[in-house]
């Protein structure tokens, strides 16, 4: 689990949320995920999510309701995430094509919860799934199951851009950027859009919101070993001793029978 003050972030694959150690996520080549992300505080978190240095909402952003979960399935377009998020191996011939970037297999999920006493509710437009309609006003989405989150798009007016990030956060940024550049080439992987997805969205409104912060997630296809992962880890995922064979969490960092670190 991937956790800061109180909103969670998960990656998952084939429905189960995969294991994070030392905010790395292992993930076989070719894997499709979605990221669950859970607002365990009171109020109302707005979200933005950059995969390898880009934006994957199309310039809107997520509202995640107070103590609520939601699972965004991949690339947004609009207001509907139309393909899956797909993990593949960055080989020669992509690099020579797209170039390397600094922030490869980052996920970056920057959240700023609502102000307490809203400053001001941005004006918007009630529209029902499946009728678009254009407006010069600030819209705010939310899922069409639960009702529990949204994005917002690119109005006009009344629209307030939240903050970029805490200095803790460019701190977080600036130390994940230097771990990624120490990364051996052939654990890089990327991000791209994969199988067809349809997940809808809906407008609501939304105040003005406290400083941000940041959570950094890693994506690799290699083990600790260098070895390419072939199954991923999921939470549940029972871990094997190399030194006497106990079978133990996957959240585990050391054997409870004999303390051997487990990989």
């Amino acid at each position: 689990m991937t956790y800061k003050d109180m909103f969670v972030v998960e990656v998952k694959h084939n429905g189960r949320i995969m294991r994070v150690k030392d905010d790395f996520v292992a993930l076989p080549f070719g894997s499709e995920y979605s990221l669950l992300l859970k607002n365990l505080n009171t109020r109302r978190a707005e979200v933005k999510i950059n995969i390898d240095g880009q934006d994957v909402l199309d310039g809107n952003s997520l509202v995640v309701d107070a103590n609520t979960t939601l699972e965004l399935e991949g690339f947004m377009k609009g207001n509907i995430a139309r393909n899956k998020f797909k993990f593949i191996k960055k080989t020669e011939e992509i690099s020579n094509h797209r170039g390397d970037r600094i922030d490869d297999g980052i996920i970056r999920v920057e959240f700023a919860y609502e102000k307490s006493e809203p400053v001001r509710i941005r004006q918007i437009i009630n529209e029902h799934h499946h009728h678009h309609h254009h407006h010069d006003h600030t819209y705010w989405y939310s899922p069409q199951y639960g009702n529990s989150a949204g994005i917002r798009g690119r109005g006009i007016d009344n629209f307030t851009v939240a903050s970029s990030g805490s200095p803790e956060g460019l701190a977080e940024d600036f130390a994940s950027f230097k771990q990624q550049l120490t990364t051996p080439v052939d654990e890089m992987g990327i991000t791209v859009k994969g199988s067809e997805v349809n997940q809808d969205f809906q407008y609501v409104s939304m105040g003005d919101t406290d400083p941000s912060e940041v959570i950094i997630i890693h994506l690799k296809g290699t083990d600790s070993q260098g070895q390419v992962v072939q199954k991923p880890i999921a939470v549940k995922t029972k871990l094997t001793c190399s030194s006497c064979g106990q079978k133990s969490k996957s959240s585990f960092k050391f054997c409870p029978n004999c303390g051997t670190f487990l990989e």
